[in-house]
């Protein structure tokens, strides 16, 4: 599914989410619905994020939005949260970027016994980068005093093509795949707590036997997870720390032994709001002689709210990419400032200023300077989630 039309299909969703809730007729029914609309424009010295001059700095303008809807019928939720996002150049040499992601969720039960059901829809097409994937899980999960025991069954189809040093391009056709997964869990509930112990065991099998360069890219993974959830009224937090083992059909690929970790923090005391995050994960990629790449990132956001109009934001990021089986690695560095006016009827004007700075995956270096204005338009009550401001230049540096 390409963006434009993952593009329709929200809009629908809007439609369909407010006259569900204007509809409302029974008071035992909760129906919540929140969107945003972001325009922005301004100018990039570095669309393509390549070394040198590239193909020119261009002036650009976008368009992203949000949504979360829901309703509640006694012990049964159904939802939708959808975003998505396009960007164009003034230059006719940089490639346009769009994107699209729907999330449908429902769930029927209570703490004794829940199954829950997640859809999810997400295409991304850039200049370095072609993905759309459909995936479905259920989760069984029931609540023991304190205990709480679950599980998860997941199915999806990928499709991936990445630039290519080889082709000085993309692939001539993407890497088809279909994942599945089972995750069985228990943890341990106490009040705003939660220790979970879990293991994800999942397996891929490609479309093809053999991609353009001759490797075999089935494969089966195992990874034992420990987590932990708190969520309080001014600190919300979650940590996991997981093995990751994977075995490859392809004797040139090697087995995978690597230590995963995803952690985020945010802590919210008026005026200040601060969000740290830490991860590394597992990603699929198409580069030749790699069976995944490790990805690493941490990044830091503050801002300072100080007065009703006016607040000030400042963001830290660090991204790495591990090609395995190789010597190859990716990084980048970004960093920026930023300022928000509340105009009030839910509208706000903003105006940053971002600074990436990178390794090429070829060993050349990279830098771009971003600066942008954007007008935020919200709709029903203030939403969990807004669009992000700017696209950071994470993972990129290829």
């Amino acid at each position: 599914m390409r963006s434009a039309q993952v593009l329709i299909v929200v809009f629908l969703l809007i439609g369909i989410g407010g006259a569900r809730a204007a509809d409302t007729v029974s008071p035992t029914n909760q129906h919540d619905f929140a969107a945003s609309f972001l325009l922005r424009g301004g100018y990039d010295t570095n669309p393509e994020f390549s070394s040198g001059n590239g193909i020119g700095g261009s002036a650009f303008i976008g368009a992203e939005m949000a949504l979360i809807a829901g309703s509640k019928f006694d012990n049964a939720t159904v939802g939708v949260a959808a975003e998505a996002g396009t960007v164009h150049y003034a230059n006719p040499e940089a490639t346009p970027t769009e994107r699209g992601k729907v999330i449908l969720r429902g769930s029927l039960g209570d703490d004794g016994l829940k199954l829950s059901s997640t859809t999810t829809i997400a295409d991304v097409a850039s200049y370095n980068l072609r993905s759309s994937e459909v995936s479905h899980a259920l989760k069984l999960e029931t609540k023991v005093d304190q205990f709480k025991l679950f599980v998860t069954v997941e199915g999806g189809q990928s499709s991936l093509n990445q630039t290519n040093a080889i082709f000085q391009d993309f692939l001539p056709s993407p890497h088809r795949f279909m994942r599945g997964a089972i995750v069985p869990g228990v943890s341990f509930v106490h009040g705003k707590a939660e220790v979970g112990v879990s293991v994800n065991l999942s397996a891929r099998r490609y479309h093809d036997e053999f991609d353009d360069f001759g490797y075999r890219r089935d494969n089966e993974r195992m990874q034992p997870f420990v987590f932990v959830k708190y969520d309080g009224e001014s600190v919300t937090a979650f940590g996991s720390v997981s093995r990751l083992y994977g075995k490859w059909h392809d004797v040139d690929f090697s087995d995978v032994d690597r230590l995963l970790f995803d952690a985020n923090i945010s802590w919210r005391v008026k005026p200040f709001k601060i969000d740290f995050l830490a991860t590394r994960r597992a990603s699929e990629t198409t580069f030749p002689i790699s069976p995944i790449t490790i990805d690493t990132i941490y990044s830091a956001k503050a801002s300072w709210t100080i007065d009703p109009k006016w607040t000030l934001a400042a963001s830290l990021g660090y991204a790495d990419t591990e090609y395995l089986d190789s010597p190859f690695v990716a990084r980048t560095l970004t960093y920026g400032l930023g300022v928000t006016r509340d105009l009030g009827n839910d509208l706000t004007l903003g105006l940053d200023l971002t600074r990436a700075q990178g390794t090429l995956i070829s060993g050349a270096r990279a830098d771009a300077l971003i600066v942008m204005s954007s007008l935020t338009k919200k709709f029903g009550a203030p939403a969990k989630a807004t669009p992000p401001l700017h696209p950071l230049k994470f993972a990129t540096a290829q």
